[in-house]
């Protein structure tokens, strides 16, 4: 039986289980993908959002990547970096990026290394992977990563059916339809349509940014995801309506407009407080459900403001939402320079353990995770 030391972490909610593979391969190429059910599911595992793998950067590795996964028609300079991330879904497929996954291990070098800060090789499924930097302060619980600048997102992970180009890094999307059924908005609108304005921007990973006060053609709803200062309605019932509202939102934009964006598509609702603070809600891909946090997400939601309402903007706070419910203090700080937008928070070590990975061949993980070769074939759709 093999046994996997792993440390869980969690950065405003969003929260990983890492394998730090740096010093010994704990686990295979194929065991990451089958681990990452282990270690994603409540039930049958660990439990947390995504898996992820720090390893050295080096030629080696980049190969037994290579041989195993496909991705590269060319192998990466393996000097580029000093570490490679590695994040999985609970699929077993390989994601891009997470700003808040790369702050856990950034806390967790400094933790157990010492590494105050240091290159890391991101978005490794893609043809080019990117180097950014990530690091710790004087604060062990610290962490804060560089992803540098937004780019427009990739046509492989999104069409441009319904967009137009709004600058060179920003799509527009003027007109999407959510559909409901008759009586779900019951009691908040009689409506069963409705029109949303998106913008669409790449973060490590693409984002469609949306503010409902002024992109719904129902703005009554953007209190009901965020909540209202007017005294009616009971606080419990908008909450749960809200969730209820992002869920599906964001399960229709993935289901209904799968032919836009093949691959999935993260959705952020927004709303402005202030110049400086905004809120964010964020549907995840890869997870297909809202989580408490995203950093790639709010980057995009800080970027796309910056854009359009805010061009001198320098610092601003992102407040996750569903953070925010347990703890009052949650927020992700941003910051932009000429060499990058930087985000920052205080992610925290929970716990850690030695996990005894389940044979590939045990009833519990042989039917629920996907083999190797069918993790390959879906991320060939971006490669």
């Amino acid at each position: 039986m093999n046994l996997v030391p792993f440390v869980k972490y969690t950065s405003c909610g969003n929260n990983f289980v890492i394998v730090d593979a740096t010093e010994h391969s704990w686990l295979t190429e194929a065991e990451m993908s089958r681990f990452a059910f282990q270690a994603t599911n409540t039930s049958f595992g660990i439990g947390c959002d995504n898996l992820l793998v720090i390893q050295r950067c080096n030629a080696a590795t980049l190969e037994s990547i290579a041989v195993a996964r496909r991705y590269w028609h060319t192998l990466p300079n393996a000097d580029q970096a000093e570490y490679l991330f590695r994040m999985f879904e609970p699929d077993g497929e390989e994601a891009l990026c997470c700003g808040n996954g790369l702050m856990c291990v950034a806390s967790h070098l400094f933790n157990q290394h010492g590494v105050s800060s240091t290159s890391i090789m991101t978005e490794v499924p893609l043809q080019t992977p990117k180097v950014i930097q990530i690091g710790a302060g004087d604060d062990p619980q610290g962490g804060w990563v560089n992803l540098g600048h937004p780019r427009r997102t990739p046509v492989e992970l999104a069409g441009s059916k319904h967009s137009t180009p709004l600058t060179a890094t920003i799509d527009f999307y003027p007109q999407m339809t959510i559909r409901f059924r008759e009586g779900d908005l019951r009691g908040f609108s009689h409506a069963t349509q409705l029109t949303i304005r998106a913008h669409l921007v790449f973060t490590g990973e693409p984002h469609l940014v949306i503010f409902p006060d002024r992109d719904f053609s129902l703005p009554e709803l953007a209190d009901c995801i965020f909540g209202s200062t007017n005294p009616g309605g009971t606080k419990e019932r908008r909450e749960n309506f809200g969730t209820w509202l992002v869920e599906h939102i964001g399960q229709y934009f993935n289901q209904r407009y799968s032919s836009t964006f093949p691959v999935g598509i993260n959705v952020n609702l927004a709303r402005q407080q202030s110049d400086t603070v905004i809120e964010n809600r964020c549907f995840e891909r890869g997870i297909n459900r809202e989580t408490l946090a995203c950093g790639t997400g709010a980057l995009a939601v800080a970027y796309i403001h910056h854009h359009i309402c805010q061009p001198d903007l320098v610092e601003i706070d992102i407040l996750p939402h569903r953070c925010r419910w347990h703890d009052k203090e949650a927020r992700i700080r941003i910051h932009r320079t000429d060499c990058g937008w930087s985000l920052a928070s205080a992610p925290v070590m929970l716990f850690d353990g030695v996990y005894r990975l389940l044979p590939d061949n045990h009833r519990v993980v042989g039917k629920l995770s996907p083999s190797l070769d069918e993790s390959v074939e879906l991320k060939r759709l971006i490669t």
